[in-house]
């Protein structure tokens, strides 16, 4: 049995060393990767350089570009999407009928990750 044990072990250690570097996932604790969480949660939408203003293939979804926003402002409010925070009070927001979308982007991200992105967000300049 520890044989058994002891061979899948190693198979499992040979897997993840095949892959290379380990993405970066949130929630782990590694230092916040902003571009990483940008093109995952945000350029589907944001596009890659925060300028897209639609939905691609809708005309009736429309908002602001968001390169080079202030970071606190970008910051507070994806706070105010994701809901929840220990210093504050902080309620899901449903600025502009969006609440779901970007509740769903920003649920699984830390305080960290979420300051780390504003930041990334104002360099889309």
């Amino acid at each position: 049995m520890k044989r058994i044990v002891l061979s899948m072990l190693l198979a499992s250690l040979g897997l993840v060393a095949s892959e290379g570097a380990v993405p970066y996932k949130s929630g782990l604790l590694l230092a916040p990767q902003a571009d990483k969480i940008y093109a995952k949660e945000c350029a589907k939408c944001h596009g890659a350089k925060g300028t897209d203003t639609s939905f691609s293939g809708s005309s009736r979804v429309s908002y602001a570009v968001i390169a080079g926003m202030d970071a606190a402002t970008v910051a507070q409010t994806l706070k105010e999407y994701r809901g929840g925070i220990k210093s504050k009070d902080y309620q899901p927001l449903n600025k502009y009928g969006y609440g779901a979308i970007m509740r769903s982007a920003t649920r699984d991200l830390s305080w960290d990750e979420i300051d780390a992105v504003a930041k990334y967000v104002n360099g889309l300049k």
